[in-house]
């Protein structure tokens, strides 16, 4: 997600001058209307393109084999950027069923589940937790990560990957000074940081690469 189609209700650039993170919404039903009103199909044809490379890097890091939650999946952009024989499971987690049902392809090993991700009760480990283009949508953007800091296997990791504005007061700016905050004081450790910016339009992206303080590691 780059910040939500054009006319969006839910986009963070429309509320960008919001003080409260409490300010923002899950509306189920919006979210599933657009989705079946296909604002959200321009996303497989985004331009940016070289960010879901890095993020797809970065995620085949972990092994030749690897577990994968996508957190706010959406329809499964990010299954077209991987190599979907090096993923053993993915889970893909929305809160828009519209969404999950337009994920293609659709394997046996898979999960898929409905859920606003507050609400998300994992019953498993991963290797590799993505948030791409979702942590701004939530009422506290690092709230996801505490929530799912035990959900790592050993040696797991979490892939973020958050949309820049120009305006420092913009919302996506205030959500990512909020989580980069909070990923220097818990003490994680970073594995890699990249910022991504397209030199034709003013678009950029921030990607994390970074390990809970008191996740496992293999000796």
């Amino acid at each position: 997600m780059v910040g939500g189609p054009e006319g969006s209700l839910l986009r963070p650039d429309n509320c960008f001058l919001f003080a409260d993170m409490s300010l923002v919404k899950q509306d189920r039903a919006a979210w599933e209307n657009e989705y079946q009103a296909g604002k959200w199909e321009n996303l497989a044809n985004s331009p940016d393109f070289a960010r879901y490379k890095v993020v797809a890097g970065w995620i085949h890091s972990f092994g030749p084999s690897l577990s994968l939650l996508d957190v706010g999946c959406g329809h499964g952009v990010m299954l077209q950027h991987l190599h979907l024989e090096r993923i053993n499971h993915f889970t893909g987690l929305d809160i828009a069923e519209s969404a999950l049902n337009a994920i293609q392809p659709k394997r046996e090993q898979d999960s898929y589940v409905c859920s606003p991700i507050e609400e998300f009760k994992p019953s498993r480990k991963w290797d590799v937790i993505l948030f791409n283009e979702v942590l701004y949508y939530m009422h506290d953007p690092v709230s996801p990560l505490r929530q799912f800091e035990k959900s790592l296997s050993p040696n797991g990791f979490f892939v973020i990957s958050m949309h820049k504005k120009n305006n420092p007061l913009a919302f996506n700016n205030k959500c990512l000074r909020k989580v980069r905050r909070f990923v220097r004081e818990a003490g994680y450790e970073m594995l890699d940081g990249v910022e991504i910016r397209r030199l034709a339009s003013p678009t950029a992206w921030e990607l994390l690469k970074v390990r809970p303080r008191n996740g496992a590691r293999q000796p």
